[in-house]
Order: C-alpha cells, then sequence, then structure tokens
C-alpha cells in the first residue's frame, strides 16, 4: 500500500511530473504526426502510448496538489478529547444512528413476488458496475479514461490495415536513432524515480516501473523499424502487434484495478500487476522471474529446469549454429528459376540448377545464384525510380516517377519525354549473368539508344503523330539485335511506349502554343463557315433582285407597248369619225362621272311637247 505524504510542505518533485508530462505531451504529438505521414503503425503505437503516459502523469500532478492542500476537518479531530471519541464509539447503535432512522417505520403491507422483483430488479443488475462506479474522485476518473481510451485504441490500430511501404534509408536511421534516444531517456528517468523517497512521491515507485516498461517498448519500436526497413514486413508487424498487445494489457487493467481497503485518495493509483510483473527490474526475464517466484513462492532460479538449461545453453547454441551452417549447403530453385553454382569464386560448368532441391558444398565454398529465366521481366525506360501508388495518372503535365529524362529532337529546338518499357526473358542464364557485369543496365542503356535512334531525325510533331505501332516494332527489333550482339542471352519480349510528350517543366508553354495553334485553326474554320454561310446567301440575293428587275422591266415595257398600241387605235378611230369619236368619248366620260349618282336628263323635247320647266332657288 502506497503511502501519504503530510499536507504541510510543498511537493519538492512536482516540476518533475510537470516536465514528463509536457515532454509525454509533445512526444505523442510527434510521433501521431510522424505515423500519418509516413504510415507508419509503430509510430501510432508509440504516439498511445506517450499518451496514457500524459494522462497518468496529468493524474500524478492533480495529487500532488491534493496532497499539497489542507484536508478538512484534521485541526478538529486532533483536537478532540479521546475520552468523548470513546464515549461515542461505545454507544449503542441506536443512540448513535439518527433519530429518523432510530424511529420504527409504520408496518406496510408486504407487496406481492412480482412487484418485490420489479422493485429490486434494476438495483440487483446494476450491483456490480455501481460498486465499481460509485464515488469515483478526480483521481479514479482520469484512470478509467485514460484505461478505456488506451484499450479502445489499441483494439483500433490492431484492427486497422496499413498498406506498409518500404521506407528510405535516412527516414529508417532518423526514426531508429529517435526511438532509441527516447529509450535511453526513459531509462534514465526510471532510474531517477526509482531512487526517490516514496515518503516524499508515493508514485515513484509505480513511475518507475512505468518508465522501464516505456523504454522497453521504444526499444522494439526500433527494432521494428529496422526489420521493416530491411523488408522483413511480417517480423516488424508482429512486433507492432506485441507492442499493442502489452499497452492494451496496461490500460485494461488501469480500468480493471481497484484501490486496496485502506488506500489513501490523494494517491494515484499505480499498483498494476503488469507494470509489477514487466518494470520491477530492468531485466524484463528477471522481473518475470521474480513475479512468478511471488505468485507461486518458488525461487525458479535455483530449480533444476533452470539449472539443466544454463548447462546445455552453450551445447545448444554452438549446434545451433552449426545446423545453420550446414544448412546453407541446401538449395531451393523455384520453378521460374535456374540456378548457376560458384565454387571459390569459379563457375562451374554444366547445366544450370533446375527446379528443385540440391545438395552442394556449405557457404563459403559454393555459392548459388538463382536467376528467374521464365519470369517475364521489365526495365522502365525514360524515368527512373518507382511511381506513386493509386490509379494511375495519365496527365502527361504530371511527373510520374523522381526523374523523368529528355531527349532532344533531330531539329535541335524540341524536347521530348519518352514513357516506356521493355518486357524480356532471360534466355541464357550463364549468358546473362557472366556475359556483362551490370546486363540489365546494358539493356536499359541499349533500349534508350533504340528510342533516339527513332525520334532524332524528327519533329516533335512528327514524333507525336506517327503510328506508334510500328514505331515500338523497329525499338524492339533494334534492341533484340544489338543484344545479341553484346551477348546478353535475352529474349525481348515487347516495348510499350506509355506515353510520349514534351518535358513537364515546360508544360504550360507547350499548352499556351497548342492552345493558340488550336484557336487559330479555329478562328479559320469559325471564318470559312462565316463565309461558306454569307456569300452563297449574297449571291442569291443578287440573282433575286435581279431577276425582279428583268420581271419588272418587262412587265413595264409590256404596258408600255399596249399603251402605244391603244393610242394609235384612238388615232385611226379619231381619222376615221372625228365627230363620232368626240361624241363617244364624251359619253364615255359622263358615264365615269355619272355612275353610281342619280339623275335626270332634260332636253328640248320637253319644251316641244309643250312642258314647261321652273327653276326656283
Amino acid at each position: 500500500m502506497q503511502g501519504v505524504v503530510p499536507a504541510s510542505t510543498r511537493d519538492p518533485y512536482r516540476g518533475v511530473v510537470l516536465l514528463l508530462a509536457a515532454a509525454a505531451l509533445l512526444g505523442g504529438a510527434c510521433a501521431a504526426v510522424g505515423g500519418i505521414e509516413l504510415v507508419n503503425p509503430t509510430l501510432l503505437d508509440l504516439a498511445l502510448l506517450l499518451g496514457v503516459a500524459m494522462a497518468i502523469l496529468t493524474g500524478v500532478a492533480l495529487a500532488q496538489d491534493s496532497r499539497a492542500a489542507p484536508v478538512e476537518g484534521s485541526a478538529v479531530e486532533a483536537m478532540e478529547p479521546p475520552s468523548q471519541a470513546a464515549a461515542i464509539s461505545d454507544r449503542p447503535p441506536s443512540e448513535t444512528q439518527p433519530p429518523e432512522v432510530a424511529m420504527a417505520a409504520p408496518e406496510e403491507p408486504s407487496p406481492s413476488a412480482a412487484r418485490l422483483w420489479l422493485k429490486t430488479a434494476p438495483s440487483q443488475l446494476t450491483k456490480p458496475f455501481a460498486g465499481r462506479f460509485r464515488d469515483i474522485g478526480t483521481l479514479d476518473g482520469i484512470r478509467l479514461g485514460a484505461g478505456m481510451v488506451g484499450t479502445l485504441g489499441a483494439l483500433l490500430l490492431m484492427t486497422a490495415t496499413f498498406s506498409l511501404g518500404r521506407p528510405s534509408g535516412k527516414g529508417i536511421v532518423l526514426v531508429a536513432a529517435a526511438c532509441l534516444a527516447a529509450a535511453g531517456l526513459a531509462a534514465m528517468v526510471a532510474r531517477y524515480l526509482a531512487a526517490l523517497d516514496a515518503a516524499e512521491l508515493p508514485e515513484a515507485f509505480g513511475l518507475a516501473r512505468a518508465a522501464r516498461l516505456v523504454a522497453w517498448i521504444f526499444a522494439a519500436a526500433a527494432m521494428a523499424t529496422g526489420l521493416a526497413g530491411l523488408g522483413q514486413q511480417a517480423a516488424a508487424r508482429a512486433l507492432h502487434l506485441l507492442v499493442l498487445g502489452v499497452i492494451a494489457v496496461v490500460c485494461f487493467s488501469m480500468v480493471a484495478t481497484r484501490r486496496r481497503p485502506g488506500e489513501s485518495d490523494r494517491v494515484f493509483p499505480l499498483d498494476l500487476a503488469v507494470l509489477s510483473t514487466l518494470g520491477s527490474r530492468v531485466n524484463v526475464i528477471a522481473s518475470v522471474l521474480d513475479a512468478a517466484e511471488r505468485q507461486l513462492g518458488i525461487d525458479l532460479r535455483s530449480t533444476w529446469a533452470l539449472t539443466v538449461v544454463r548447462r546445455g545453453v552453450e551445447p545448444l547454441l554452438i549446434a545451433l549454429a552449426l545446423l545453420g551452417w550446414l544448412s546453407t549447403s541446401l538449395t531451393v530453385v523455384h520453378l521460374d528459376e535456374e540456378g548457376l553454382v560458384e565454387r571459390l569464386g569459379v563457375a562451374r560448368g554444366g547445366q544450370p540448377l533446375q527446379p528443385g532441391l540440391h545438395l552442394h558444398w556449405p557457404w563459403p565454398w559454393d555459392r548459388v545464384f538463382r536467376l528467374p529465366v521464365r519470369q517475364v521481366q521489365a526495365l522502365t525506360v525514360g524515368h527512373e525510380g518507382e511511381e506513386a501508388g493509386g490509379p494511375e495518372d495519365v496527365l502527361w503535365a504530371r511527373v510520374h516517377a523522381a526523374n523523368e529524362y529528355t531527349l532532344l529532337l533531330g531539329n535541335g529546338r524540341d524536347l521530348i519525354t519518352v514513357d516506356a518499357a521493355v518486357q524480356f526473358r532471360i534466355r541464357d542464364a550463364r549468358t546473362w549473368h557472366y556475359g556483362c557485369q551490370n546486363p540489365a543496365d546494358a539493356l536499359r542503356a541499349i533500349a534508350y539508344r533504340a528510342v533516339m535512334r527513332s525520334t532524332v531525325n524528327r519533329t516533335l510533331d512528327q514524333a507525336l503523330s506517327e503510328n506508334m505501332m510500328a514505331v515500338t516494332g523497329r525499338m524492339r527489333a533494334m534492341i533484340q539485335q544489338e543484344a545479341d550482339g553484346m551477348r546478353l542471352g535475352v529474349e525481348v519480349m515487347g516495348f510499350t511506349v506509355g506515353g510520349m510528350h514534351p518535358p513537364v517543366l515546360v508544360a504550360p508553354d507547350y499548352q499556351a502554343v497548342v492552345s493558340a495553334e488550336l484557336g487559330k485553326v479555329t478562328a479559320a474554320v469559325t471564318a470559312q463557315a462565316y463565309r461558306n454561310e454569307t456569300v452563297p446567301a449574297a449571291d442569291a440575293e443578287v440573282i433575286g433582285r435581279l431577276n425582279t428587275a428583268r420581271a419588272e422591266g418587262a412587265d413595264a415595257l409590256a404596258r408600255a407597248a399596249g399603251g402605244a398600241w391603244s393610242f394609235r387605235a384612238l388615232e385611226s378611230q379619231y381619222r376615221a369619225a372625228p365627230k363620232d369619236y368626240f361624241f363617244r368619248r364624251r359619253l364615255e366620260t359622263l358615264e365615269k362621272g355619272l355612275a353610281s349618282r342619280h339623275f335626270v336628263i332634260v332636253d328640248s323635247r320637253i319644251q316641244r311637247d309643250g312642258g314647261e320647266l321652273w327653276l326656283t332657288p
């Protein structure tokens, strides 16, 4: 049981606890950012661990504040006479109870069994949880909250899937060095806390155990980072799961552990079984043996089993080393491979090793080089480095790899970038391995020469508009011919061009030029369309107006001719009988003037017949 510091003095280690909490917060933030940026699950494990450590240190700091404050009622209890306290404790229970409790309640009729079950069922169901979470203080709340959140975070990281890639050398060295440095600092903190007096800092012993465990976890994280850099993803993931398992057990024990009877509520509870088992000593194995000895009451270090193991460990290690050395005399050649044997640096004659298990002299006498002769391989042309993962970006104006090369075309002014690949198969394993020191680089150089020969006498427009099937066929033939001349022992299966485009650096300018060319062509086509639409319409209008004028002229001429013939006819009539012509014309005029009017004709016959006509105003 952890002790309690007197509340009369200020805790001298408050600054140490706050400094450790700040360091845990900063380290957790850095680990979280690094884990997200580098997609490193081990760094996310460390971020979760440091987050839980920060919560624990925060609880310890609050416990220090609680112990620094005076306890309410402590002075009154000290001034109370012992006899009075003894008298109170010697009273009968009925006298010490409040009056309302001591008074007998009136009897009620006994309820039925169903009503009694309905009344007591909720309390019976919540009793296990109510006993655990009743009267939770601030320190216990921090402990339970940190344990729950840590357990949930560990489970989420266990079930999460990460697309682990092989990190760069600088990233491996940086992360591993940071983890080892943090492990060293945690070990120094554990040694410092273990030397403190429990009377001044009751949580010092538990914090020392936790610091030792944190140091081992950081060391495991550094080892996992190194294994990931070497390509051992399975071992790195195993260490990742082991670290997460330890964190989950620690967090779950924080939730499941109860305070001991009589333990002060001003001390943050750190007496966890997992910390006692793994962090009691610097040596984890010795700490586990101590925990087993405490639980079983048996000194496992003096048992006969350990004695036998100690005596047989050296012969066992020698036998394992000898067995491992002899295992180098066995080589398994896969179905798509052939093996070449070198004895003391000299190639052995005969046929290459075929698929199956083969026995030879162990290392360093014999070495076997396995070559994938039945596998189609590919070499990139035009760039170096791996392209980014995910869906392929087909836009040529974006960089697809770390180094993209540009080729100078025949006119000396245009540059072009080629994204191509050579597919080949090793036809003769011995010729491929011994005919050239670096056959893959030689084949890539041959492919570059073929590309240069196919594009050097062309302009950019010609290279981009040429038939790719014919170009790739010619390039494949050239590559195969030069590879046979260099005795590389390969068969070129194909040459594919993924894209030919201007350099990415001049993409904005090239796109501007292409846009201007397209604008020029568009403007010319628009003008031609307008011309084709306007000129025929104008021609049709001219023809229409000309025909209309001709029709109007013919009509006017016809009317003039008709009028002339009519005048001539009248002239002939006048010349034949002038009086009759004038009389007829007079009558026609009267007829036109008197049309649609009422009138009476009076001539000289009315007077002759004896009639008279009087006109009055």
